[in-house]
C-alpha cells in the first residue's frame, strides 16, 4: 500500500502560482462522450480561496496550467488553457474573518481554434493527416496579411514585438509535425470553398479520416489517425484499481444504426445488418465526409454498422481514486500520462458487465483537491474503432505459417 496526494499547483499568466490551502476544488473535463463524435474543447473549473482583503492575481485570456504530483516522482501537468470567464464572490465576511471565492473557468486551444478560420488557400486532393497539418497551421499562425493594414506599432501596447503578437500559438504551430500523423490514412477530395470555421473544418476533416484530434495537458493539439491507435501495450486495472460501486451501462436503442449511407465526392454507399433489422426495426444513421473514393466509403459504410448494429453492454465509464492506497503508484503514473486513445483493459469487471473490457479512452474528468485525485474515463470498445482486425495490428515480420493459433483461418481474422 502507498499513500499519494495530488498536490494540485494552478499557474496563471506562467508566473502567479496558487496551491495548498489556496486550492477548494479542481474540475477538468476533455475529450469526446462516444467514438462517433470529435471532441470539444476542454475546459477546467478552478475554485480559489483568499482573503477577501487580498486579492488574487487572475484576468481573463491569461494562460493557465494545472499540475499534479506523479505517483513516483516529480509532477506533470494535465491541464493548458486560457481563462474564458471569471466570477468573485464572498463566502464570508465580516469582524471575525472574510473569504473570496474565485471561481476560474479555463479552456483548451480547440476553443481557440473555433475563433479562427482556415481555407483561405485552396487544399488540393490529399491524405487526412496533411490536411489537418495545413488547416491548423493556417489557423494559428498570424501573417503580415491577417494584420490590419492601417494598424502602426504606436497604437499597439508598449513592448510589443513582432514574436510577441502571436507567440503563444508559434510553440503550437511548432509542434504540429510530431503531434499531427501524417500522411493520414484516408484520401480527401479537394477543398476550394473558401474561408470558414477552422474547427468545422478539421471537424470534417477528422470525421471523413475516422481519426481523431484532441487537446493534450501540455496544451498542443494532436491528430491521430485511423491506425494511430493500434500496437500499444494496453493500461491493465485491477480490482484494486477500479471503483465498482456506482457502475452503469445503458443500453440505448438510440445508439443502433443497422442501416447506414456515408457520402464521399461523388454520391453515397451503403450498408446493412439485416439480423439487426429483424431485431430492432431498421435504424438508419447517415455520415457525412467529404473523401475521395467510394471504395473508402463504403468501407466505412460497413464498419459504420458492424460497430453499431447491436447495443453496447461494457460500462459508460470507469473510475478510479487515485489516492486509494490499493493503487500503486506505477498504475498513478500511467493514469496521469494517459490520453485520448490509450488502449485500456481490465478482467475485473462485475459479470454483468462482461467480466473483461478491452478499449479506448475517449474522454476522462479529473476531480481534485488538496488530498483526493479521482480520474474517470469515458472509453470506447476496442471494436468500434476496428471492427476487424487490420493490417497495422499485425507486427510486419509475421507470416501465416507462423500465425497462432494454428488453428486460425483468414476468415477468423
Amino acid at each position: 500500500m502507498t499513500s499519494y496526494s495530488p498536490n494540485p499547483v494552478v499557474t496563471f499568466a506562467d508566473v502567479n502560482v496558487y496551491s495548498e490551502h489556496t486550492i477548494a476544488s479542481i474540475q477538468i473535463n476533455n475529450g469526446r462522450d462516444n467514438v462517433m463524435d470529435q471532441p470539444q474543447a476542454g475546459y477546467a473549473r478552478v475554485v480559489l480561496w483568499t482573503d477577501a482583503n487580498e486579492p488574487l492575481n487572475v484576468n481573463l485570456s491569461d494562460s493557465v496550467t494545472v499540475a499534479i504530483d506523479n505517483g513516483t516522482a516529480g509532477t506533470s501537468t494535465i491541464f493548458t488553457g486560457i481563462i474564458s470567464d471569471l466570477e468573485i464572490s464572498l463566502a464570508q465576511y465580516g469582524d471575525v474573518g472574510s473569504i473570496a471565492e474565485y471561481a476560474v473557468t479555463a479552456v483548451g486551444p480547440l476553443a481557440q481554434l473555433n475563433k479562427r478560420t482556415a481555407g483561405n488557400v485552396n487544399y488540393a486532393k490529399e491524405l487526412d493527416g496533411d490536411r489537418m497539418y495545413r488547416i491548423l497551421a493556417e489557423a494559428f499562425l498570424t501573417s503580415w496579411n491577417d494584420v490590419g493594414p492601417t494598424l502602426t506599432w504606436n497604437l499597439l501596447p508598449t513592448g510589443v514585438t513582432w514574436d510577441s503578437y502571436d507567440a503563444t500559438n508559434q510553440a503550437l504551430v511548432d509542434n504540429l509535425a510530431t503531434t499531427i500523423d501524417q500522411p493520414g490514412v484516408y484520401e480527401l477530395e479537394a477543398y476550394n470553398g473558401g474561408s470558414t470555421n477552422a474547427l468545422s473544418l478539421t471537424g470534417i476533416t477528422a470525421q471523413s479520416g475516422r481519426g481523431v484530434l484532441w487537446e493534450a495537458g501540455n496544451g498542443h493539439l494532436h491528430y491521430t489517425d485511423y491506425a494511430g491507435r493500434v500496437g500499444q501495450t494496453p493500461l491493465d486495472l485491477t480490482a484494486d484499481d477500479l471503483i465498482t460501486d456506482g457502475l452503469s451501462t445503458a443500453a440505448q436503442w438510440s445508439e443502433i444504426v443497422n442501416d447506414a449511407a456515408v457520402t464521399y465526392r461523388a454520391g453515397t454507399e451503403y450498408a446493412r445488418d439485416d439480423n439487426s433489422v429483424i431485431l430492432y426495426g431498421q435504424l438508419t444513421g447517415n455520415r457525412e465526409t467529404v473523401l475521395h473514393n467510394a471504395a473508402d466509403a463504403l468501407q466505412q459504410a460497413e464498419d459504420f454498422i458492424t460497430s453499431r448494429a447491436f447495443p453496447r453492454v461494457y460500462p459508460n465509464n470507469l473510475t478510479i481514486a487515485l489516492h486509494n492506497p490499493n493503487v500503486s503508484d506505477a498504475t498513478r503514473d500511467a493514469l496521469i500520462a494517459a490520453e485520448n486513445g490509450t488502449e485500456v483493459i481490465t478482467s475485473a469487471l462485475p459479470a454483468v458487465f462482461g467480466t473483461n473490457f478491452n478499449g479506448f479512452i475517449e474522454g476522462y474528468t479529473w476531480n481534485l483537491t488538496r488530498y483526493e485525485a479521482v480520474l474517470t474515463l469515458i472509453c470506447s470498445a476496442v471494436s468500434e474503432t476496428y471492427p476487424h482486425i487490420i493490417w497495422y495490428q499485425i507486427p510486419p515480420t509475421t507470416t501465416w505459417s507462423g500465425y497462432t493459433p494454428s488453428t486460425d483461418t483468414w476468415s477468423d481474422l
